[in-house]
């Protein structure tokens, strides 16, 4: 399963529904995009230390991006990026869950509905 950036915001925030998740998923990954996204939303160098330690502990895939995956986000941001907003990172991020046939774990539906193969866990933090 591929982990969409807003799981760690939520178990970073302290929503014990999305550290419960991300500590019992058989298959943890993420996109290179996500690990990018993510940094800049720690406030120091601490909470880096800490967000590498949490991927490492849970043993945490990290895929890069390469070009067939760059070249297919492409035509997701130009099929969808008028009608449902999605942007660069979630374009790359969905390209990364359909190149290794992986779930993306994600709250932020509304902007991967839209793109036909791609399978979803929905999360909820409610």
């Amino acid at each position: 399963m591929i982990f969409g950036t807003n799981i760690f915001i939520y178990a970073d925030r302290g929503v014990l529904s999305a550290k419960q998740l991300i500590e019992t998923a058989p298959e943890k990954a993420i996109s290179a995009v996500t690990y990018l996204e993510y940094v800049p939303f720690c406030r120091n160098k601490k909470e880096v230390q800490i967000f590498e330690k949490l991927l490492e502990t849970y043993k945490f895939a990290i895929y890069d991006i390469d070009a067939a995956m760059s070249s297919q986000a492409r035509q997701m941001v130009k099929d969808f990026a008028l009608s449902h907003r999605i942007e660069m990172a979630d374009a790359l991020i969905a390209a990364t869950a359909l190149a290794h046939d992986e779930m993306l774990c994600t709250s932020n539906v509304k902007h991967f509905l839209p793109i036909s193969r791609i399978k979803l866990e929905i999360y909820s933090p409610l």
